[in-house]
């Protein structure tokens, strides 16, 4: 409470040492200017990334009767992949999503 006292009052005896209530408020206004400054950077990153990606994705649609191969896991290990089929597609869960 004294240092508060001091903040409020203006009992500061030397101006360029800073009592620790002043600093924890410049402190806590840093850290939310730089939360603010990753978001901001973040979102920019995020909409380049799916620029990139965007250019050489493809929309794959699949009708009831197509046949097609599945990348499954292997029967020794399950981190490694393989395709296998050919399997037809019977129908189809979930509607085709509108892409911009």
């Amino acid at each position: 409470m004294h240092i508060l006292k001091r903040c409020w009052t203006g009992e500061n005896d030397d101006s360029d040492v800073k009592c620790s209530y002043e600093y924890v408020i410049d402190l806590k206004s840093r850290i939310e200017q730089t939360c603010e400054l990753a978001r901001v950077e973040l979102a920019k990153s995020q909409t380049r990334y799916k620029r990139y990606y965007d250019r050489k994705a493809r929309s794959r649609k699949y009708a009831p009767g197509d046949q097609v191969l599945l990348m499954l896991p292997t029967d020794n290990n399950k981190l490694l992949l393989q395709w296998k089929g050919l399997y037809k597609v019977i129908e189809r869960d979930t509607p085709y999503l509108l892409q911009n």
